[in-house]
């Protein structure tokens, strides 16, 4: 548990510190040119998809290359394998040949002593049939029966006394095997005689099969042995290598004493001992064997290993009746070697390309953006220095000459509202001195009012005073023009000043009922939009023969709006004008309104200021009956009017 722990918390560190890089790398691209970040992703496009498909296309020529040099190698093993097979059952056959004969097994058994003739007899007609044997299997080297009969004769070169036999640890044991085969590798002279031996000191490494030769009753009578030079057995384990190869092949023990002989495996020093053919692989012996027992699994497969910084692969099968493994170990630092320059030189060859395509790349996107660079400097001079009078150089028909023919437009746009913001301002300065002009104007114009008011009053003349009184209300609010909007109560009592004026004039006929509650005396409305629409009435509506004329103010709340009604008891309009004067209001252009229509003009400004003040849907609606009445509604937000200390007027939406 504590190791996994560590490990999952070793990755967690390494995918923070990646992500960190990568966060990092990301700002610091941030802060760099358009050109740097264009030329970053064109690398980052070819690089990363050309770098991923040569390491994958690598990885399949590497996967193709094992395969083909497994494939070749097995066949090698494969093939050395049958040559040993071959030769085994060469040796199995003639062991079993020799002691098939029942003249030589008389002449190994029998215990008595053999006559001169039967000697004679038995060295003309059945030795020649050993020799025969000998001669007719050429990898066979010897042919030797080795008996305990001490009434047998030794015949030279095959048949001994077992007294010659080696005094090997194995000897005893292939004595008692009860008729099995056994098999040893061993290295011995050529000849068994003594005379010979001590003639010549050459040894020759042998693979040899030993089995016992049972008398009647299963008494040991003596062994036989065929035996082949191991050059022979295994050319390419024992035989002299070629210069060129790259591979070497071991025959290693199986590890399984119970399997093979029952008694002793086949360790790795006698092999050493028997094998003295120099090392094409540089790998010493016992490392060999070390590696085979670790890698080793069931009677044949492959694998790969390392030894001094180089590859290599093991390839083995395993040899029935010996209890061994044929081993091939092959050098793959020259294959791999010459497929890894092959990629080396593949990604370098990638690198200088991408390397001179980002070159070319750099000198055509620092012609492409040249136009950007100047129209950048341009944009900076012009925040530096405020200098909107700037020409841009617009050239070529890209987007990045239409983005400085936009900002060549938008300086020439800044500058005309500078002009027009010079202008306005000139013109307010100058309004600002009109007003205090008309001020100064409308003061001595109150003065001269109050004066002839109090004249009146003086006079008894009472209708006057009243009607001086309400002309100076309407002067006052007229021309104290604070805002856009009022209170209706404001615009009520402006109203009712006009009604008393016109009363004057029409020997009070014109009647004027308010019906309103104190809530909707805070409506908010436009300033001075309820006169014209009373002073059309009077002027259009009423008519000399009908006395007296009224004139009724209400107003019908609908959710979020407030329909003021204006209704007048006159002559009324047709269906046709009506219609006319309708579709007067809903024209946008006040040079096309028919100016001559009765009535028109004044409905169609206040129609227009409310329509601009609150937008659509507000505005005036006219309803009549014709000899009866005219109804002129009003279409108003439902927004009242707060006073604050400082006395303004504020809205408040009420919806």
């Amino acid at each position: 548990m504590p190791g996994r722990v560590r490990s999952q918390m070793m990755k967690s560190l390494l995918r923070r510190r990646i992500w960190r890089w990568l966060t990092d790398t990301a700002d610091r691209l941030g802060g760099c040119s358009l050109q740097v970040k264009l030329i970053v992703a064109y690398i980052g496009v070819i690089l990363i998809p050309v770098v991923l498909f040569s390491l994958y296309t690598f990885h399949q020529l590497y996967e193709n290359t094992m395969q083909d040099i497994t494939v070749q190698n097995q066949y090698v093993l494969d093939t050395e394998l049958a040559h040993i097979h071959g030769n085994m059952e060469i040796m199995e056959r003639t062991a079993q040949l020799a002691i098939s004969d029942r003249n030589v097994l008389r002449y190994l058994t029998e215990e008595r002593a053999i006559s001169s003739d039967e000697l004679v007899q038995f060295n003309l007609n059945v030795f020649p049939n050993l020799q025969h044997l000998l001669y007719s299997n050429p990898n066979v080297e010897n042919i030797r029966l080795y008996t305990s009969n001490p009434h047998a004769h030794e015949i030279w070169p095959m048949i001994f006394n077992e007294s010659r036999l080696p005094k090997a640890s194995w000897l005893k044991t292939a004595q008692l095997r009860q008729g099995k085969i056994w098999w040893e590798m061993y290295k011995g002279p050529k000849s068994l005689l003594q005379g010979q031996a001590r003639q010549e000191s050459e040894t020759v490494e042998y693979m040899a099969l030993l089995r016992e030769i049972q008398a009647t009753g299963g008494r040991h009578a003596g062994l036989v042995e065929t035996n082949m030079k191991l050059e022979l057995f295994s050319p390419r384990v024992f035989g002299v290598p070629q210069r060129d190869r790259a591979w070497q092949m071991f025959i290693l023990d199986g590890g399984d004493s119970n399997s093979r002989n029952g008694d002793k495996p086949m360790s790795s020093t006698d092999i050493a001992t028997a094998s003295s053919q120099p090392d094409t692989i540089p790998i010493p012996l016992s490392k060999v064997h070390h590696l085979f027992q670790s890698r080793v699994q069931g009677q044949g497969g492959a694998f790969d290993f390392t030894y001094g910084n180089k590859p290599y692969l093991g390839l083995y099968r395993y040899i029935e009746g010996v209890n061994a493994y044929l081993l091939n170990v092959v050098a793959l630092d020259g294959p791999l070697g010459d497929l890894r320059q092959k990629r080396n030189a593949m990604l370098l060859i990638i690198c200088m390309l991408i390397l001179f395509m980002s070159v070319i790349s750099y000198t055509l996107h620092t012609i492409i953006l040249k136009q950007l660079h100047t129209l950048r400097e341009s944009m900076k001079k012009v925040q530096q220095e405020g200098d909107f009078q700037l020409r841009i150089p617009v050239y070529g028909r890209g987007e990045v000459a239409e983005l400085a023919l936009y900002f060549h437009s938008l300086l020439s746009r800044i500058n005309g509202l500078i002009a027009e913001a010079v202008h306005k301002q000139a013109a307010a300065q100058e309004a600002e001195l009109q007003a205090l002009k008309h001020q100064i104007d409308s003061h001595f114009l109150y003065n001269t009012l109050e004066n002839l008011k109090m004249m009146a009053e003086m006079e008894r003349q009472y209708p006057l005073s009243d009607a001086l009184t309400s002309l100076g209300s309407m002067m006052r609010y007229n021309l104290q023009w604070s805002g856009p909007c009022v209170a209706l109560r404001d615009e009520i009592r402006h109203i009712q000043h006009y009604v008393a004026i016109m009363n004057i004039r029409h020997d009070n006929q014109i009647g004027l009922e308010i019906h309103l509650s104190s809530t909707f005396m805070e409506l908010e409305m436009l300033k001075m939009s309820l006169q014209p629409v009373v002073e059309n009435a009077i002027k259009h509506g009423w008519s000399a023969l009908q006395s007296p004329f009224s004139i009724t103010i209400e107003a019908c709340p609908k959710q979020d709006i407030v329909e003021l009604c204006i209704q007048d008891n006159g002559v009324g309009i047709s269906e046709e004008r009506r219609h006319a004067i309708m579709a007067g209001l809903a024209q946008k252009d006040m040079d096309s309104h028919e100016t001559g229509m009765n009535g028109g003009i004044g409905l169609y400004n206040v129609h227009r200021r409310l329509s601009m003040q609150y937008g659509v849907g507000y505005g005036i609606r006219l309803d009549s009956t014709p000899g009866q009445s005219t109804t002129v509604t009003l279409i108003l937000p439902r927004r009242h009017m707060m006073r604050g200390a400082d006395n303004d007027d504020q809205a408040v939406d009420c919806g």
